[in-house]
């Protein structure tokens, strides 16, 4: 392999949301994973900058919390083609329900909600591709106050 598409390749996995890529031709193969470290540091830079923007007109904006795709597969919303949605926009979820699933390679792993939240948005289309780590719903956690409204 020459230097430029190593260089090449370099340049692609950086301009990604990928967390690994593998290139293999001709019994060359060549990897990339990104370090936990560096994902971490990536996602303090947007914190660390936050003190800076005080002066904006809305400081009190949370950052989004979304629930993530646990691998790479085909996305599915339901449990069948015949069944509706597991979960709509509005549905409030507990931690550990399952809110869709990934199929790769003939095997579905169910996506669980990490926490009591409401759904607030469906980010990827039933059938659709997904890479590890991509956002799947955009939620809202449900605080005690909240709990409270849905008994």
């Amino acid at each position: 392999m020459n230097k430029e598409k190593l260089h090449e390749l370099i340049e692609f996995a950086q301009t990604t949301d990928l967390q690994e890529v593998i290139w293999e031709k001709k019994g060359v193969s060549v990897r990339f994973r990104r370090a936990a470290a560096a994902r971490t540091s990536s996602e303090a830079a947007p914190a660390e900058a936050a003190p800076a923007l005080a002066g904006s007109p809305s400081p009190a904006t949370p950052e989004p919390i979304v629930i993530k795709s646990t691998m790479v597969g085909t996305f599915y919303r339901a449990d069948s083609k015949d069944r509706p949605p597991l979960v709509v926009e509005g549905t409030v979820v507990s931690a550990g329900q399952p809110v869709g699933s990934v199929e790769a390679m003939k095997i579905m792993k169910d996506v669980l909600s990490p926490l009591d939240c409401r759904i607030v948005k469906a980010l990827v289309d039933n059938g659709h591709a997904v890479e590890y780590g991509q956002p799947l719903f955009a939620v809202e956690p449900l605080s005690a106050a909240h709990a409270g409204e849905n008994a």
